[in-house]
């Protein structure tokens, strides 16, 4: 299979580098990312100052951009053939919830939409473990192999090229991995308020923090199957069309009328 490889961590993150070296031991790899870190980049794409390829080695390129630009130049100008699939990630960190509004993972997979192709988005979670202190790391090498078998069986479904497939993969060993499970984004609630902090200057200045509650979600959430340890695969788009409210919004809309 010939795949376009892409993230928002950067050209030279571990996760894209550790996925790569999986992949090219079956398939053709073109990696297209950002020269650096994009996260929380989202869909967002440059568009008032121009973009560089920057070449890394062979079939490796840099974009001074965010990961939207990747994926928009890599298919249009800069892929020396046309990919099978586009693939994005491994991301540091789970992408689940809200916060696939803001990942540039997620973005720099659902870009792919306009070509006759599949989606991935993988990320590596970094859960605390219980009985352990601080950050855990992620562990790529369990994603990646995740993301090979997925690969290897894709050819059995046909899945609209408008759908992203959104991967979770827990911080377990490979070995560990209990099942891989069709999921639909949770929930982690309510942003913390923004942290202020006042100078020596006398100026303040405010920090954006991740959320320190999260509610209880259900069992075919995102967020609950991987903290049971397993895989977690949600299909996503960009229509973000709710059927929830037709009725009710069609009974309003018409009064208008």
């Amino acid at each position: 299979m010939k795949i376009m490889l892409c993230n928002d961590d950067g050209i030279h993150a571990e996760g894209i580098n550790v996925l790569h070296e999986q992949l090219i031991k079956e398939h053709e790899v073109f990696v297209i990312a950002p020269e650096k870190e994009m996260s929380g980049a989202g869909s967002s794409i440059t568009t008032k100052r121009p973009l560089f390829p920057i070449k890394i080695k062979e079939n490796f390129i840099a974009i001074n951009g965010t990961p939207v630009d990747c994926v928009h130049l890599g298919l249009h100008q800069l892929c020396p053939f046309e990919p099978d699939l586009l693939l994005s990630g491994i991301n540091f960190g789970a992408n689940m919830a809200e916060d696939l509004l803001y990942s540039g993972t997620v973005g720099a997979a659902m870009e792919g939409r306009e070509f006759s192709i599949p989606s991935i988005a993988i990320s590596a979670a970094a859960f605390i473990q219980p009985g352990s202190e601080g950050k855990s790391q992620p562990n790529f090498l369990t994603a990646a192999k995740i993301g090979a078998d997925i690969i290897e069986k894709l050819h059995e479904i046909k899945i609209d090229s408008k759908i992203t497939l959104n991967v979770n993969v827990p911080n377990l060993n490979y070995e560990e991995i209990n099942r891989l499970k069709l999921t639909y984004p949770g929930s982690w609630g309510k942003r913390n308020p923004p942290r202020k902090e006042t100078l020596n200057s006398g100026k303040d200045q405010f920090w954006i923090t991740h959320r320190n509650k999260v509610p209880e979600n259900e069992e075919n959430s995102d967020i609950a199957t991987l903290t049971r340890g397993e895989v977690s695969i949600s299909p996503i788009g960009p229509r973000f069309l709710v059927n929830d409210y037709d009725q009710l919004l069609k009974e309003w809309i018409n009064s208008f009328n």
